[in-house]
């Protein structure tokens, strides 16, 4: 969204009615709550739209059906909207991820072309998004956009690894496993080309910077820049398993879909989370504007100006 309001574009933020607004306020978007099972009013919202970008969805549930429900339903209903509006877009862009595609199995980063093997409830239902999207690449531009893990301000998840190492815990939940990130700004550039570049029409990208990294080489960015000493903490593989039921277990006493469960651990450990972000460099001619280093420093310092850390 920032990265559009940049460019000067006019943006209108659909969301649920109990989505926060809190990164919204003072900037010049529209925003629009609604349901999005009300397909009238989710049609008006897209009926003037050039572009729409889909990135709502859910990656913590307690269920398959949930995860289908959020994932492939919400991107049903938002093709829907967009037939439904007549809105003449010239582009639709899925938000999907990486875990469509599944991790690398023989060591070497995962292409757009390899044969997806998702490993979770989740991936498959970002997989099946993709597949309803692209079904109807010949009647709308569509694109899907597969991020790695996402890292910079404003990002919860990645949070909790800072918190552990400003308290001197240096957590390794798999010795020596790789995996591709990228930072939200630069796939913010990589949305917007996707959305402005004609080729991209009917295609799928990887998105990552760098392509492989692993615990040790973002741990000791986070230690650096942190200034942070640490105890390693590698807990055995039977207590983080405890630690995914317990969370399971508490989940559903509170009505809310766990952090770590189970699944979410043998997706994690399943292999090495490495893709190649070739194709959308080549095609598109994207290339990172953040590396690695750099983009530690600003989210130490954003979460730091925030009181996050």
């Amino acid at each position: 969204m920032d990265e559009l309001i940049r460019r000067g574009i006019r943006v209108r933020c659909i969301l649920r009615s109990s989505s926060s607004s809190r990164w919204l306020e003072g900037k010049p978007v529209e925003i629009v709550r609604l349901d999005l099972r009300d397909a009238k009013r989710l049609a008006d919202a897209v009926r003037d739209a050039q572009w729409v970008v889909h990135a709502a969805g859910i990656t913590h549930a307690r269920s398959a059906s949930e995860f289908h429900e959020a994932n492939v339903g919400g991107t049903e209903r938002m093709l829907r909207a967009v037939f439904d509006s007549g809105a003449a877009l010239e582009r639709f862009v899925l938000i999907s991820s990486q875990s469509a595609a599944g991790p690398s199995v023989d060591g070497t980063p995962v292409l757009e072309s390899d044969l997806p093997e998702p490993r979770s409830t989740y991936g498959t239902s970002k997989l099946r998004s993709e597949e309803l999207t692209l079904l109807l690449k010949d009647r709308v531009p569509v694109v899907a956009i597969r991020p790695p893990a996402v890292y910079g301000p404003r990002d919860g998840a990645f949070l909790k690894i800072f918190v552990a190492v400003k308290w001197h815990l240096l957590p390794v939940l798999r010795q020596g496993g790789r995996f591709t990130l990228v930072h939200a700004e630069d796939l913010a550039r990589a949305v917007w080309l996707a959305l402005s570049e004609p080729r991209a029409a009917g295609q799928v990208y990887f998105v990552g910077e760098p392509e492989i990294t692993d615990y040790a080489e973002l741990l000791t960015c986070v230690k650096r820049e942190l200034d942070a000493w640490t105890i390693t903490v590698r807990p055995p593989g039977f207590l983080i398993g405890g630690v995914a039921l317990a969370g399971e277990f508490w989940g559903f006493l509170r009505g809310r879909p766990p952090f770590l469960s189970r699944e979410k651990l043998r997706e994690i450990t399943a292999g090495d989370w490495i893709c190649s972000s070739s194709k959308i460099r080549t095609q598109l001619g994207w290339e990172p504007e953040i590396q690695l280093e750099a983009g530690i420093r600003s989210t130490v310092a954003w979460y730091r100006e925030a009181g996050w850390v």
